[in-house]
């Protein structure tokens, strides 16, 4: 069991290593770099997010890790659930796996990202999204009878979901 000060879950490495990882990217930032390469060349910043350079982007658990822990350490979340939620399926959207781009086993067969999920443990509601459904579903648990004998679930709703404007 370990303390979580960066609300990030991982299952291999375990999280110590993780954890211990995060040491090679202090030197990430949201704020601009400095030029400490070599003042004398005038080097200076061509982009928003030059900070960042080095946040990992390929699609290895550590490098997921990293992007997830910097992301949610660094992004704003406004202030009502929907905000909230918004920016958690934002930050996993971030570190999510795309078919195709990691082959597991045999030709064909693909690492994804099958679902993302969060729980407001206050409310009681169940969030998630799929990787065919990237509009928010969510399971409101105060709903049901907690206390009954029989098991409860829903069908996962898989196809996306499309909001035609006109």
């Amino acid at each position: 069991m370990y303390d979580n000060p960066v609300g990030v879950l991982t299952n291999n490495p375990t999280f110590d290593v993780q954890l211990f990882g995060l040491n090679d990217y202090m030197h990430l930032s949201t704020y601009p770099p400095e030029n400490t390469f070599a003042p004398e060349l005038g080097l200076d910043q061509y982009s928003r997010g030059m900070g960042a350079i080095g946040l990992p982007g390929d699609l290895s658990s550590s490098s997921r890790f990293v992007k997830a822990a910097f992301t949610r350490m660094n992004s704003v979340a406004g202030e009502s659930e929907s905000e909230s939620i918004s920016q958690f399926f934002q930050i996993l959207g971030s570190v999510a796996q795309q078919r195709g781009c990691v082959h597991v086993g045999e030709e064909g067969k693909y690492e994804i990202t099958i679902y993302s999920s969060c729980c407001n443990t206050d409310t009681g509601v169940y969030y998630y999204t799929t990787y065919e459904n990237s509009q928010i579903s969510g399971v409101d648990m105060h709903r049901e009878d907690l206390d009954a004998d029989s098991l409860v679930h829903y069908p996962l709703v898989k196809g996306q979901q499309i909001n035609m404007q006109n």
